[in-house]
């Protein structure tokens, strides 16, 4: 039998899924960037949004950039004129700075780009999907995680992420189902987690009886869910249960 050939659309999800489920695997300390950084078959950078740095690039982000870490912080803004294309730039950091600050920042946030790569400097296109890493407490920090990978090498990268990450199978399943709550239901869930009742919700959040009693069953169709067990184990594999 010969293996399922991945669409554009379907390794466009893989991709983000592996986004999640890598920033799940540093906020729990299962592992650091570093120690997975070069398993990935792509450029992995790190960028610290409040200081205008990067705090890590992997190898293959060095050779594809023909430049260390180091070389790269000492450009400044520079960096977005020597590697990305100019119209690009204008697009995408407003794009990210709108996704910084949405409700949707919980997932990743993907595009296609043309970067600078190589000993010749000539423009390739790539994918890029990026994920602000969260803090302490669960909220976005001002760490944003990139991985690129030049769309005829994207297969790859899906068939090495997925393996290296496999064991979060149910993370997998059920991530379509994750994106499409919103930070609200997400609060919402995380409250019913800890054994909040509707009324204990509805006066936390300064919301109706009937606002509260609207968002579970909309929760429960989007989820496809039939037991509040069901709630519990997916609050659990996406870090909701607080």
């Amino acid at each position: 039998m010969q293996p399922h050939k991945l669409t554009g659309s379907e390794t466009a999800a893989h991709i983000n899924q592996q986004a999640f489920l890598l920033e799940q695997g540093l906020a729990k300390g299962a592992f650091s960037i570093a120690d997975v950084g070069d398993i990935i078959p792509g450029s992995v950078m790190v960028h610290d949004m409040q200081v205008l740095q990067v705090s890590y690039m992997n190898k293959m982000g060095c050779e594809q950039l023909n430049h260390s870490l180091e070389q790269i912080n000492e450009m400044g803004e520079a960096y977005f004129d020597t590697f990305m294309h100019p119209e690009e730039t204008s697009r995408i950091i407003p794009a990210i700075a709108n996704y910084f600050q949405s409700e949707g920042n919980s997932r990743p946030y993907s595009f296609f780009q043309q970067v600078r790569t190589g000993s010749k400097m000539a423009f390739d296109w790539y994918y890029t999907t990026c994920k602000f890493l969260s803090d302490d407490a669960g909220n976005a920090s001002a760490k944003l995680m990139l991985i690129s990978n030049q769309v005829s090498g994207m297969g790859l990268m899906v068939s090495k992420v997925t393996k290296l990450l496999g064991e979060q199978a149910y993370v997998t399943k059920h991530y379509k189902k994750f994106a499409l709550l919103t930070r609200r239901e997400k609060e919402i869930i995380s409250l019913l987690a800890e054994g909040k009742t509707t009324n204990d919700i509805a006066a936390l959040l300064y919301i109706s009886h009937h606002t509260v009693s609207t968002h579970r069953k909309n929760i429960y169709s989007k989820l496809e869910l039939a037991t509040f067990s069901q709630l519990l184990q997916f609050a659990a594999a996406f870090d909701l249960v607080k």
